[in-house]
């Protein structure tokens, strides 16, 4: 999927910079990375994971030169979580 301009959620339908609407498909855990609509991790950030208008992780794989399937078996989760102030 190659986005070339900033559109609304394809599944919620919010604007970029938006918090996703509850349910949302796209919408990517602050805690753990993964969809939120299936972990639904305590502490998730919706303001950290609001939409941007890109997809998922696009933006990120392209600066990486790698293909989005490739980024996101390899390093999708990394840039999702919310880094905090504790060491890990």
């Amino acid at each position: 999927m190659q986005n070339k301009e900033l559109t609304e959620c394809h599944d919620c339908g919010v604007m970029p910079g938006e918090k996703h609407i509850e349910g949302c498909d796209t919408e990517m855990c602050s805690v753990c990375g993964e969809q939120y609509f299936i972990c639904r991790c305590e502490g998730h950030d919706k303001g950290f994971a609001r939409w941007t208008g890109l997809w998922p992780g696009i933006a990120e794989a392209k600066a990486l030169g790698l293909d989005l399937n490739k980024f996101m078996a390899q390093y999708g989760r990394l840039f999702f979580i919310k880094p905090n102030n504790e060491s890990r």
